[in-house]
């Protein structure tokens, strides 16, 4: 196995104190500023560069996240993983 680094975006709410994390996954290798820099949004977001994050705003200008950059471990099979598990596939049958 593989082991890779991959980067989400964390919303913090700030109404019920509730963590969510983003579905889309970014490389390791991008740095946090990146990242924000591509969700950015003007007018609905501010920028935060002590924290690194954003802070998200609702229609009425309310805060309601604020977003941050989390890593995360991702294992991803070799090509001898995967190999093995064909073969191991195939005997079964």
């Amino acid at each position: 196995m593989k082991k890779m680094i991959v980067k989400r975006l964390v919303y913090h709410s700030v109404v019920n104190n509730e963590i969510f994390y983003g579905a889309e996954q970014y490389d390791g290798q991008l740095t946090n500023e990146n990242i924000l820099g591509a969700v950015y949004t003007l007018g609905k977001h501010e920028w935060c560069p002590y924290r690194l994050g954003l802070y998200q705003y609702n229609t009425s200008g309310e805060l309601v996240y604020q977003i941050t950059i989390e890593e995360f471990e991702q294992y991803q099979k070799s090509w001898y993983n995967l190999l093995s598990d064909s073969i191991k596939r195939i005997l079964r049958i």
